[in-house]
């Protein structure tokens, strides 16, 4: 078995052991046609260890002084086997200060060719890493190694990725030839572990420290403190996300439809899809988490951590108009405020949320009549292609699909067109009652049937509205109608839902007076 080390061939011969920098380049080749096995060993070492390793040969050193330093240990059945230590211990939830420090000073060591050739990208690198070493330094003083707040430190390891990319994506080491950056990136992203959260919650409520006994505080995950979201804006460079407009709706109205014109124009940036992803994995915003109350989130549910966290998820997907992401746009191309479009069902249940977030948020309430609306939501629970929550608590009935509004328990057995029925009057309630809130300029309203009737009208007055340019894009859509959305399950009819008629007239009690509501708007 032989082993190229640099520019050093080793036969590597039974019994032998053997100490490799396994960051320099090297291979094992087995040359024979016996087959090998090498016990590999990974271990920090005690200081007689590393005595024994010490005094052992140096490939690179003349032979007679190898020879000499070889030293034989022969096996010794009848030595007592003592059980092994092994190590349990390798890192912690956050690594401590000096230990970061430690890992960027090691790369920056290793770029001394870079350095040479690029003083100025190196200096600012340099730079980068020294204000994130006294962030994170910063955080360890206040968070320490707490496992419910790694969200706050992943968002400055994120941060200082996203700043390295364009100093380091083109420097490699010296010693190994090895991508300076993606190593870098590598090594930030294991400066929390995730994976160690059980295991340092289970281990800190069987034997809590001092300073833990002391500073306990009851635990809500996902709302830890740490940056917020003006400060994650400010951090990051994010941009602003200036007058928001969201469509909120009762599942099954067209907001697919509507979003995906809208998402053409070329003032307006979204994430391509629904954001229920980016919301739901924040574990404070799960329904898991919240007992499967609902969807609902309130006002009061909304922490200037929590924006960051969302506000974080939404930047890996942000995009313009023809999909090109914000992060991968230049710097000096990227805008400093956007027009933020989203259209999530879910949200229909959250605007008091997204208003707490967003303040200066704008709301396009997007209608459908009850009895077209209610037959559509029972084709989507039908084809199980929409199920949201399959393995809801306590739900008897099929797989729960679509959102799911406060007092779902309610319509336990109850028949598919009543739980339709229901979604539809308690979702179109809950928006009613959240916009008649808010300021009326902020939030307008539009109808399904307008949209198919008069696109250009319709279009027209939601970009006034909206604050956003009619152009060209607009009217083409205005001009042909709105092609089927990504979610159309058959092709659109008028009369399509007459095939549920009966059951969702026999559910019309549940839905009584919703339609009077939503007319009651146009009057005032």
């Amino acid at each position: 078995m032989f082993s190229s080390v640099g520019n050093i061939d080793v036969h590597m011969r039974q019994g032998e052991a053997w100490i490799f920098d396994n960051w320099r380049q090297h291979a094992v080749y087995n040359r024979s046609d016996v087959e090998r096995i090498h016990l590999v060993i990974d271990t920090v070492g005690t200081s007689r260890f590393w005595n024994i390793a010490e005094s052992g040969q140096d490939p690179a050193a003349p032979e007679d002084e190898r020879l000499n330093a070889e030293r034989f240990v022969s096996f010794m059945p009848e030595a007592d086997a003592s059980p092994l230590n092994f190590e349990r211990f390798n890192s912690l939830p956050v690594r401590p200060p000096d230990e970061v420090e430690n890992m960027l000073g090691e790369l920056l060591d290793e770029l001394k060719e870079f350095r040479r050739l690029a003083p100025e990208q190196f200096e600012t690198a340099e730079l980068e890493m020294k204000k994130f070493c006294q962030d994170w330094r910063s955080y360890w003083a206040v968070y320490w190694d707490s496992a419910e707040h790694i969200p706050q430190y992943e968002l400055l390891a994120k941060g200082l990725k996203t700043r390295l990319r364009p100093l380091l994506e083109k420097a490699t080491f010296d010693s190994n030839e090895a991508n300076a950056y993606e190593v870098a990136a590598g090594w930030i992203a294991d400066m929390t572990d995730r994976t160690l959260v059980k295991q340092d919650r289970d281990t800190r409520v069987a034997h809590p420290t001092g300073r833990e006994r002391e500073n306990a505080v009851p635990e809500t995950p996902g709302k830890g403190t740490g940056l917020s979201l003006d400060e994650y804006i400010e951090s990051f460079n994010a941009p602003k996300f200036d007058r928001p407009v969201f469509i909120v709706s009762a599942p099954r109205s067209g907001s697919t439809m509507l979003y995906e014109a809208l998402q053409k124009n070329k003032d307006l940036w979204s994430i391509g899809d629904e954001s229920q992803r980016e919301i739901e994995s924040i574990p404070a915003l799960h329904p898991r988490n919240r007992a499967y109350e609902s969807n609902a989130l309130e006002a009061s549910d909304y922490t200037p951590q929590i924006g960051a966290l969302l506000m974080d998820a939404l930047m890996q997907r942000l995009q313009n108009t023809h999909g090109t992401g914000y992060l991968q746009t230049p710097e000096e191309l990227r805008p400093s405020a956007v027009r933020f479009l989203e259209k999530t069902p879910k949200n229909a249940l959250r605007i008091p949320f997204l208003r707490a977030m967003f303040p200066d948020a704008r709301f396009i309430y997007l209608h459908r009549a009850a009895a077209p609306n209610i037959g559509s939501i029972i084709d989507a629970w039908e084809s199980q292609k929409f199920v949201t929550y399959p393995n809801l608590p306590d739900w008897i009935g099929p797989s729960w699909s679509l959102l799911l509004p406060p007092g779902w328990q309610t319509m336990r057995g109850r028949p598919l067109a009543e739980i339709a029925a229901w979604q539809w009057a308690t979702t179109n309630r809950k928006i009613l009652s959240d916009l008649s809130a808010l300021p009326r300029r902020d939030w307008t309203k539009i109808s399904y049937e307008a949209l198919l009737d008069t696109p250009s009208v319709a279009l027209q007055l939601l970009c006034e509205f909206a604050g956003i340019p009619y152009g060209p894009r607009m009217e083409a859509i205005a001009k042909k109608g709105f092609p089927a959305s990504r979610y159309t399950l058959t092709e659109p009819r008028k009369d399509k839902w007459k095939r549920h008629e009966n059951s969702i007239r026999n559910s019309v009690t549940v839905y009584a007076g919703v339609e009077e509501e939503i007319a009651a708007l146009y009057d005032r």
